[in-house]
């Protein structure tokens, strides 16, 4: 089998997630952290004290994707940012309808989720 051909799929197999980002205020720290150090937490959780750093949009197919991919990149991309927590919102899936129009038209079908990026100095390790 062609080296290449293995690594393209691969890469499909892989999954792919997109994340949109809003900036809503600079990183207070200049630092980064990585994606293990960046908490989740839910709306409805006990969530400290905060700044507000960005809101994330992260959509990925349904079938090269799953919700861990989502929350995964979704943290990565806040700790980029210089936050140590996202606020998860809802994981939107799409309805049987969407489901079958893209297997019938070939197309992708995706879920969808939003993050607020935050920074919480009460869990930053390094303070």
């Amino acid at each position: 089998m062609n080296a290449r051909w293995v690594q393209v799929s691969l890469l499909l197999l892989a999954g792919c997630v997109s994340v949109n980002k809003s900036i809503l205020a600079p990183n207070p720290t200049g630092r980064t952290f990585t994606q293990d150090e960046v908490a989740v937490y839910f709306e409805s959780d006990s969530i400290p004290e905060h700044t507000r750093l960005a809101i994330l949009n992260a959509h990925g197919d349904i079938e090269t994707t799953d919700e861990a991919d989502m929350i995964d990149e979704l943290r990565e991309e806040a700790g980029k940012l210089g936050a140590n927590a996202i606020i998860l919102g809802d994981i939107e899936e799409p309805g049987t309808g969407a489901r079958i129009a893209g297997a019938v038209f070939g197309t992708t079908t995706e879920r969808e989720t939003q993050a607020i990026a935050i920074y919480a100095p009460s869990i930053d390790r390094a303070r």
